[in-house]
C-alpha cells in the first residue's frame, strides 16, 4: 500500500507551514484526496508536486506561471526552461558582481582598521597610473560608481593648491595622465580624514607638517576607502600614499 502523508508529516518533512500548503493548494497548484475523516493525505506524487512548488518559488517564479507548467506540452517544457536559465544566468551574474562589491568593501574596511592600528608605513603604491577625472566624464564617472575605491586626489606638496581629482588606470590606457608610478620610489601610508559636513576639512596638513621633519617631499596620492559616522560627523577615510625623499644633509 502506497505510503501517505499527513498535512502535518507534509510540513515536517520539507519545512514549509501548513498554511502555505492549504494556500498552494487553494490556488489550483495541486489537489489532494481526503481519507473519512476528511483530513488531507498526501501521496509520494504530491510530496513531489510540492517540492517543485517550492523549487519555483524560489526562484520567484508566480504561482499562475506554476499553475501552468501543469499543462505544458515538451516544446512549452522547453521553451520555459531555456528562458529560466536564461534569468539564472543573469541573477547569477548580479549576485557576482554583488560579492565582488562586497569583498571590496571589506577590505577597504580593512585597510581603514589597520592604517588606525600603524602609520608611516612604507610600501609600495598598488596602481600604475592615475587618470584625470571629471565627473562629466561618462565612462570614468561608471567606473567611479561601480568602484568608489578607484577615486584618487593628486597633490604636489610643494603646491598644495595642485590638488586634482584622478581615477585609477594603467600606463597602457592611451589617455592623458596625472600621475604615473616612477620607477624607484618610496612611498610612506597614512590615513586621512575629511569631515564630509564641512566642505571635506581634511588633517591632510596635520600629516604633511610632522612628515617633513623626517622626509622631502614629492606627491600625494589620496585613494578613497569608504565613509562613516565619527563622534556624530560623517567622515570620508582615504589612504595617503606621500612620495618621500632623504633629507638633504
Amino acid at each position: 500500500m502506497e505510503k501517505m502523508f499527513s498535512i502535518g508529516e507534509l510540513s515536517r518533512l520539507l519545512d514549509v507551514p501548513t498554511a502555505t500548503l492549504r494556500f498552494w493548494e487553494s490556488q489550483g497548484l495541486f489537489s489532494v484526496s481526503k481519507g473519512d475523516n476528511r483530513y488531507r493525505r498526501y501521496s509520494l506524487q504530491d510530496v513531489i508536486r510540492v517540492a517543485d512548488i517550492m523549487f519555483y518559488r524560489g526562484l520567484g517564479v508566480s504561482i499562475k506561471e506554476i499553475r501552468q507548467t501543469q499543462t505544458r506540452t515538451l516544446e512549452e517544457h522547453r521553451q520555459a526552461l531555456q528562458q529560466l536559465q536564461l534569468e539564472l544566468s543573469r541573477a547569477l551574474a548580479a549576485y557576482e558582481t554583488m560579492r565582488q562589491r562586497t569583498l571590496r568593501q571589506q577590505r577597504m574596511l580593512t585597510q581603514v582598521e589597520q592604517l588606525l592600528q600603524t602609520r608611516d608605513q612604507e610600501e609600495p603604491v598598488p596602481f600604475d597610473a592615475v587618470a584625470p577625472f571629471d565627473y562629466h566624464e561618462g565612462d570614468k564617472l561608471l567606473q567611479y560608481t561601480q568602484d568608489p575605491s578607484c577615486y584618487v586626489r593628486f597633490f604636489d606638496t610643494q603646491d598644495m593648491s595642485s590638488e586634482r581629482r584622478g581615477i585609477i588606470t594603467t600606463k597602457e590606457s592611451g589617455q592623458p595622465l596625472l600621475w604615473e608610478k616612477p620607477p624607484k620610489s618610496r612611498f610612506v601610508t597614512f590615513l586621512i580624514r575629511e569631515k564630509v559636513d564641512r566642505d571635506y576639512e581634511s588633517d591632510v596638513g596635520y600629516h604633511l607638517m610632522r612628515l617633513s621633519a623626517q622626509y622631502r617631499t614629492g606627491v600625494l596620492l589620496a585613494q578613497y576607502l569608504l565613509t562613516a559616522t565619527e563622534d556624530g560627523q560623517r567622515i570620508d577615510y582615504l589612504k595617503g600614499y606621500l612620495e618621500v625623499f632623504p633629507l638633504e644633509q
